[in-house]
């Protein structure tokens, strides 16, 4: 499977036939896209779930151990530590965020780019289908009225 891009489907031209469209290769190439959104959507939400599992180990307290006799110094180090890991988890659940965001947005904007781009071939192919309609219903009227005038020619000739 080839990968689904923007420019793919804009670029996708399919065989055309007596009838229209070859219905298999446009059934195919409309599962390719279904396929990729699937997939893009499961990225996205293992991107969330990622997420959600780094703010929840983030909520959870730090447990630190009782200190056996530790000096000024070694307090005001270990506060240190600790304020710049807490900034650390921070910054880190900050980026993934954004990242996670950035990316959900543009899943959304291939997406509605795909989906435009399937409607107005949809909409195409709709007055495609119906512009062949009117030229069936034409050819038969003008054939329903050669039948009727040859009918009426051999009547005629009958009646001599």
């Amino acid at each position: 499977m080839q990968q689904i891009t923007i420019d793919a489907i804009e670029s996708k031209e399919f065989a055309i036939r007596k009838n229209g469209y070859d219905q298999d290769e446009v059934d195919s190439f409309l599962d390719d896209i279904c396929d990729e959104m699937e997939r893009q959507l499961g990225t996205i939400n293992k991107l969330q779930q990622q997420l959600r599992e780094a703010q929840t180990a983030a909520a959870r307290p730090v447990p630190v151990p009782a200190a056996a006799s530790v000096s000024p110094q070694s307090e005001a180090a270990f506060r240190e530590i600790l304020e710049m890991a807490q900034k650390v988890k921070e910054e880190t659940i900050s980026n993934a965020q954004k990242q996670a965001d950035e990316i959900l947005q543009d899943a959304k904007v291939k997406a509605e780019a795909q989906l435009g781009s399937l409607n107005a071939e949809r909409d195409r192919l709709t007055a495609q289908v119906e512009g062949l309609k009117k030229t069936v219903a034409t050819y038969r009227s003008s054939f329903e009225a050669l039948l009727a005038s040859q009918k009426d020619a051999l009547s005629q000739i009958d009646n001599l």
